[in-house]
């Protein structure tokens, strides 16, 4: 998703301003046609628009740990979030940003083929959607679909990843962009923590360094996206944990990291990463 930029006092739902300023365009430009061709415009213009701004705006937590796996890394039990903290979360900001870290906790179970960890966490994904009152994809017939799939990842990460965009889509379609930008910064988030402990346990760690040096582009469309939802407490606050990590990747040049790059970006995602569990 490009950059949402918007030079005028900031509404409450972007999409509606995006949507109303493409339709006067379509209309100005449509001169003397008929009505119903200025209707027809008018309708693929939304969708297409609607489209490219319900789109997941970054790259996924299952891509960077796909990188992950196919660089050959170990599994490492016990660094995922518990699921036993998901009751700990009472506000709907700690629910959203946890639904994006259980999220990436997901992929990286599904993608490793760890089925117990699987199901447990797509039942506290669950938990957290159904609690932020979410209509999605996330329902009986998805578990069924998980549990028929549990030996074929493939499936599954299609399955898994599809329903995650659905949330996207419908918290932005319900004009819940605040949420949706905390699900996918938590996301983030623990995919980059994911990354770096498996950096530090290696011991030929370059390929988790070039990962973890790639992320200077999500994290730039990430800070973009919360910065003009910054009247937002909740998304304000996500932003003022991540600008010390923002500002080391922007020292970072090229896909590697120094040792003290390294070491920094490290320490700091993991007190964010704590901090939000």
């Amino acid at each position: 998703m490009n950059k949402l930029i918007i030079a005028m006092k900031k509404p409450k739902n972007i999409l509606v301003v995006l949507l109303i300023a493409l339709i006067s365009l379509s209309t100005m430009s449509c001169g003397n046609r008929q009505a119903r061709e200025v209707e027809d415009i008018q309708s693929t213009s939304k969708e297409q628009t609607f489209g490219e701004l319900t789109k997941y705006p970054i790259p996924t937590s299952f891509e960077v740990i796909q990188l992950i796996n196919k660089a050959g890394a170990s599994f490492i039990i016990g660094i995922c979030n518990p699921v036993d903290n998901a009751g700990r979360y009472l506000t709907e900001k700690s629910k959203a940003i946890n639904l994006g870290i259980y999220g990436a906790d997901l992929a990286y179970s599904t993608i490793y083929q760890m089925k117990q960890e699987t199901m447990n966490y797509m039942r506290v994904s669950k938990q957290l959607i159904d609690e932020l009152n979410i209509g999605t994809g996330f329902n009986q017939q998805l578990a069924e679909k998980v549990e028929k799939n549990i030996d074929n990842k493939d499936s599954l990460i299609v399955i898994i990843t599809d329903s995650f965009y659905d949330t996207y889509k419908l918290l932005v379609e319900n004009q819940k962009e605040s949420l949706s930008l905390l699900v996918v910064a938590g996301s983030w988030i623990e995919g980059v923590y994911i990354t770096s402990q498996i950096a530090l346990t290696s011991r030929d760690n370059t390929e988790f360094i070039r990962i973890l040096a790639n992320q200077k582009t999500s994290l730039a469309k990430l800070m973009a996206l919360m910065n003009a939802r910054a009247d937002m407490p909740e998304v304000k606050e996500i932003i003022d944990l991540l600008n010390p990590v923002n500002e080391l990747y922007n020292q970072v040049v090229g896909e590697t990291l120094t040792n003290e790059q390294f070491q920094k970006i490290m320490e700091d995602i993991t007190k964010v990463r704590n901090a939000l569990i």
